[in-house]
């Protein structure tokens, strides 16, 4: 064997060897660009999940917000009724005629349980009471005792403010059931 075909021979190899090393780069190649594109799959796929948690948990806060915003509106609307309830109270006590006004001046002085002597309050009680009665800038009327060290105070915003207190579970189950 010559030089040239042990040339030749270490050529062929060398092809060969060439022709292996690119056909193992070109399948290394291939199945990293398959792994990378499942990966990218994987990660896309993971992204658009959590996408989809990150909108149904902006929905389920939306609808959260609106439905307290709803029942604060209701309730809102609920005690403006009550409020109005009330008011009407307070406007019918200030009509009451003088028949009324003595008639709920005398069952005060009856329910008492101390002996009335002076009535202060507003100028429409003097005309219905015959004690002694001195003017004052409340609305309704506060009964003092003989001795003056006890008084039962009957002015509107007290009777509103009892009434309220006392009876607004019941006038808001007669409004709203």
């Amino acid at each position: 064997m010559g030089l040239d075909d042990v040339k030749n021979d270490i050529l062929d190899e060398a092809k060969e060897e060439k022709e292996r090393i690119l056909e193992e780069a070109e399948e290394e190649k291939d199945e990293i660009l398959e792994e990378a594109e499942k990966e990218a799959e994987r990660i896309k796929s993971e992204t658009e999940e959590e996408i989809e948690e990150e909108k149904e948990a902006i929905e389920r806060k939306t609808v959260s917000n609106a439905n307290m915003e709803a029942k604060k509106t209701k309730l809102e609307a609920k005690e403006k009724s009550l409020d109005s309830a009330f008011e009407n109270f307070r406007e019918e006590l200030e009509d009451l005629d003088e028949s009324q006004r003595k008639e709920m001046l005398e069952r005060a002085i009856e329910d008492s349980d101390f002996t009335v002597g002076l009535v202060k309050g507003d100028e429409s009680f003097e005309s219905v009471t015959d004690l002694e009665f001195e003017a004052s800038d409340v609305e309704g009327f506060i009964l003092v005792s003989d001795d003056g060290e006890r008084q039962l105070n009957y002015s509107l915003d007290k009777i509103i403010d009892d009434f309220r207190s006392k009876y607004r579970q019941d006038v808001a189950e007669t409004l709203f059931g």
